[in-house]
């Protein structure tokens, strides 16, 4: 109790602290909601490609001096056009393309990197550093993130029939690959927000731990969705208490955070499933 409290005393005296804390609940949100999406149309492995594959774009705009996320959205949407047309114009299958492209996207962005002698921290890179998030990252990601929530608002019928009956939506007129497409851009875009808060080779756990643990419990989308985004939110705060308190990388701790959420979702889900089959 005496480290929450001190926490909430540091919260209302550290700007970088109120920062770090708002970055998060929109990371946790959109995260959330998009990851809903991801997980029950079977696209998180292709997040977890964009996460790797935006390293040669955060790498060329540190080395040009520009924000990192223009430089992570270019190659980001320019990884998921080589995937698709990797998938579409070849006998290889989408894992087998998403492969190719993540792991030469991330090894390119390592040489530019260890070439170019970027002053960017690749440890922050790699695992995040939400403590390190300043105004016009938060400000950016708050642009994000609403861009992200209205374009789910606006087409969230769209984006529902495509994500559990393609074929159903496609005969209601529906154009089931643009808005497959569209989820593409928009979990590039979450991973683009979230890369500050935990970094490259963790930003994946976000976009699905959340959904996967709300999977769980509920059954019904509309709910899975709010509760998503909800685990979250609530996996950034903890994951920020416990790197402040403990002095412990921001990154990992959310995702650690997640992970434990997720055990105890199962541990509901079995206990559930065992009471029904005995009642």
């Amino acid at each position: 109790m005496a480290a929450l409290l001190n926490f909430f005393h540091a919260f209302g005296q550290y700007t970088f602290l109120q920062n770090a804390l708002l970055a998060g609940v929109i990371i946790g949100l959109v995260s959330g909601v998009i990851g809903a999406f991801s997980i029950l149309q079977g696209t998180a492995l292709i997040g977890d490609a964009m996460s790797h594959a935006v390293l040669p774009g955060i790498a060329i705009a540190a080395l040009l001096g520009i924000p990192y996320y223009w430089g992570a959205g270019v190659f980001g949407l320019l990884a998921a056009l080589i995937i698709n047309f990797i998938a579409e114009h070849t006998p290889l299958k989408t894992d087998a393309a998403i492969g190719l492209t993540f792991s030469s996207f991330f090894a390119l962005g390592t040489i530019i990197m260890t070439a170019g002698h970027s002053t960017t921290k690749l440890t922050d890179i790699l695992f995040g550093n939400i403590l390190a998030v300043s105004g016009g990252d938060l400000i950016s990601s708050l642009v994000i993130g609403l861009i992200v929530i209205l374009v789910v608002a606006i087409f969230y019928r769209e984006l529902y029939l495509t994500t559990f009956d393609r074929s159903y939506a496609q005969a209601q007129g529906i154009r089931a690959n643009l808005f497959r497409n569209l989820l593409v851009v928009m979990i590039t875009l979450v991973i683009i927000v979230a890369l500050r808060a935990v970094g490259v080779i963790l930003v994946t756990a976000l976009l699905i731990t959340p959904a996967a643990s709300a999977r769980l419990l509920v059954k019904r989308f509309q709910p899975m969705i709010w509760l998503s985004a909800f685990f979250g939110v609530l996996s950034a705060f903890i994951g920020l208490f416990l790197s402040y308190t403990f002095d412990w990388p921001s990154g990992p701790a959310i995702v650690v955070t997640g992970a434990v959420i997720f055990i105890l979702s199962f541990i509901a889900h079995t206990g559930l499933r065992l009471q029904n089959r005995h009642a």
